[in-house]
């Protein structure tokens, strides 16, 4: 399970109807074991503040689903649904964590969580490096044709998308340098040198990927790292930004084209007009509104999404994209309405102040772990305004993951 997502888009099953990814099968068998095993060994229900904040979140999911239900004809109702409960499932993710981490007194849990999320990096990270020497095109492979976007001369991995890839690495960037930063201190730096070569690998990576939104993230949560932890951090990102910037045309034509757009956008002088990826991020963005301005409290439903694009006349349901906006919190808000959203950055909020005041001034492994994780977080944050990131199954596997560590004392 913990490695599920390194093998991203290569293959998906069947099942029902639904194009099920190997996560999605071994959840369900994850869940229904641990609900035996606590029936039998262990009746104590352990919530956190970030776990009785998400319940907060489900039952808004739950509640504006059901508000629209008779709204809905049949096969939406049971296409929604079967969306909703695979979401439900990953949420659970996070209520799983929590309890196991406080059940192993041994710490070994943690252990094995913290790894598998930086050997699921590293493993994509190498495949991403050999897709971009075999593959650098997807119009070699023809996989255009089958909805992806044509992706030239960028690391994709084994996910097809250098922005969803962008936002991953951002995220477990930012655990692996926090921890980095921790055994700095140590007289023994083995660990040190090991994560610093780690981390070089995913910094590498991220570069090739090429994605806007991915830097960004990065980059803010890196800043958030270095309030937390280190002022140092702060001007080697600077200064490495600046190099990457410096040495690269290719980073500096698409900072150029965000700077024109975003010009174009708000409605200043640019010499060029919105990018084409930035035209269809903005047109992305507009169906959303649209949809929030039609329902803006209770949202079309969870899962309905692209089944409401589609009668709209904006997308197919056969889409990659069609089954949500370009921008997680907007999507929430279509499906779930204000009180969906609400709840979602109540988790966050939650999550952050309860983290934050633990580990403040504070030196442990486990107190550099939290920080890098906060700003993973709010890295995510960020990139979630421009890329689906937060709804997206091979990222909030880790997402989740992660706030059950937040959680966890």
């Amino acid at each position: 399970m913990l490695l599920t997502p390194v093998t991203g888009e290569l293959f998906r099953i069947p099942l029902f109807g639904f194009d099920l990814l190997p996560s999605d099968l071994l959840i369900p068998v994850i869940l229904v074991v641990w609900i035996i095993d606590k029936i039998r060994n262990d009746r104590i229900v352990r919530l956190g503040r970030v776990g009785k904040t998400l319940l907060f979140f489900v039952f808004a999911l739950i509640a504006t689903y059901l508000a629209g239900f008779f709204r809905f004809d049949f096969h939406e109702i049971v296409a929604a649904g079967a969306y909703l409960a695979r979401y439900l499932m990953y949420l659970a993710l996070a209520f799983v964590t929590f309890d196991l981490l406080n059940r192993d007194k041994k710490g070994v849990i943690l252990k094995v969580l913290v790894g598998s999320m930086i050997v699921s990096m590293i493993l994509i990270c190498i495949l991403g490096f050999l897709q971009l020497k075999y593959f650098p095109s997807f119009l070699e492979l023809g996989l255009d044709a089958f909805g992806w976007d044509p992706h030239i001369g960028r690391l994709l991995s084994t996910w097809f998308d250098p922005n969803f890839v962008g936002g991953y690495l951002a995220f477990i960037l930012s655990i692996v340098i926090a921890l980095a930063l921790y055994f700095r201190k140590l007289k023994d730096k083995k660990w040190f040198w090991i994560l610093v070569v780690i981390a070089l690998l995913g910094l590498i990576s991220l570069y090739f990927t090429y994605s806007r939104s991915g830097y960004l993230a990065l980059m803010a949560a890196l800043g958030l790292l270095a309030l937390f932890k280190s002022r140092k951090l702060l001007v080697v990102v600077v200064l490495a930004s600046l190099l990457a910037f410096a040495i690269s045309p290719r980073i500096q034509e698409r900072t150029s084209d965000a700077i024109d757009s975003g010009k174009a956008l708000f409605g200043l002088d640019s010499q060029r007009p919105l990018d084409p990826t930035a035209v269809l991020r903005v047109n992305s963005w507009s169906y959303a509104r649209e949809i929030i301005a039609d329902h803006p409290w209770v949202g079309v439903g969870f899962g309905r999404y692209k089944f409401e694009i589609n009668q709209r006349g904006y997308g197919l349901l056969s889409d990659h994209a069609s089954g949500g906006s370009d921008s997680s919190l907007l999507t929430i808000w279509a499906t779930s309405g204000i009180f969906g959203l609400l709840s979602l950055l109540a988790v966050g909020f939650v999550a952050a102040v309860t983290a934050i005041r633990r580990f403040w001034k504070k030196e442990s492994l486990k107190d550099y772990l939290d920080a890098g994780l906060v700003a993973g977080f709010g890295g995510m944050m960020v990139h979630s305004v421009f890329v689906n990131s937060l709804l997206y199954p091979l990222i909030i596997v880790y997402l989740l993951m992660g706030l059950g560590l937040l959680d966890e004392k």
